[in-house]
């Protein structure tokens, strides 16, 4: 974790009006000097979360959660301490210091960000070429409409061993950038390391988080083979525990409720229907 100056905390606080930051994620309302509302961060139907102007504070007497805006913005982005600093600083249009920032990982994680952008096109793009018309016609089969399809990116994985790991190596991704990020897999014979498409012949649902960001796969088999699912495993980008599919959507549709569906098919179903509160978790 990066280490900074006091002063330069101490201005990025003074630049953060709580109140008006955790307003953008939670529906307060005054009580006194303080203001109250639902906990984002567990379900409760009696207000229990409140916010501390006079101290830029906040705590829940429901689950406990509590600290300053760099704390809340970590739990609400879902963002390690630097990301969640970095996230103040452009909020506040302030710069980060150079001495004491290793962004290592946020570069990690951005790089991942970038290859799973590039996958989610070229799934995309197989889906409606010749060789993914047998996929494309199990989603109509279902009852998909072709701008549900363009809603959610959903793609399909061709049945080759190697094809989205060429693709991606010739925009200049390495081997072990795509093993980091759960697209290709590895394999030992002989002294000699071998790398091979993580998914292969499957529908694929791209996991996307609030901010926009790919993060994850979710791939589907046409057939009743098993696994049914094949999941991106935990990566510097995303954490299974953390993530469910469509809250980008669900975020700015749900009013009381999200609707928790058992699969990512179904979510896609919900939302074609019109309830776009609908999410699933990743496994």
């Amino acid at each position: 974790m990066a280490r900074f100056s006091d002063d330069f905390l101490l201005e990025l606080h003074s630049r953060t009006d709580i109140e008006q930051l955790i307003s953008s994620y939670v529906v307060l309302k005054r009580r006194g000097k303080n203001l109250v509302g639902l906990c984002p961060f567990h379900n409760e139907k009696t207000p229990s979360f409140t916010v501390y102007p006079e101290s830029e504070s906040f705590y829940c007497f429901g689950c406990g959660a509590g600290g300053e805006a760099i704390s809340f913005i970590r739990r609400a982005e879902n963002l390690d301490y630097t990301e969640a600093v970095k996230f103040l600083c452009d909020r506040a249009g302030m710069s980060m210091p150079t001495e004491g920032y290793d962004n290592s990982l946020a570069e990690k994680r951005r790089r991942i960000y970038e290859i799973n952008k590039e996958a989610a096109r070229f799934f995309n793009s197989v889906l409606f070429s010749e060789e993914g018309k047998e996929a494309l016609h199990y989603l109509k089969q279902r009852g998909y409409l072709k701008k549900t399809l363009i809603r959610f990116g959903l793609g399909y994985a061709p049945n080759d061993w190697r094809r989205l790991l060429n693709h991606l190596r010739e925009k200049g991704y390495s081997y072990e950038e795509l093993y980091e990020a759960n697209l290709a897999n590895k394999s030992e014979k002989n002294g000699k390391v071998n790398f091979y498409d993580s998914f292969r012949n499957r529908v694929m649902v791209p996991i996307i988080d609030p901010r926009g960001n790919v993060v994850a796969f979710g791939g589907r088999v046409l057939d009743d083979s098993k696994p049914k699912y094949l999941n991106t495993s935990d990566t510097p980008a995303f954490k299974k525990s953390r993530n469910l599919l469509a809250l980008n959507y669900a975020k700015n549709n749900a009013e009381e409720h999200i609707i928790l569906c058992e699969g990512y098919m179904d979510v896609i179903a919900m939302h074609q229907a019109g309830f776009d509160s609908a999410v699933a978790s990743c496994g």
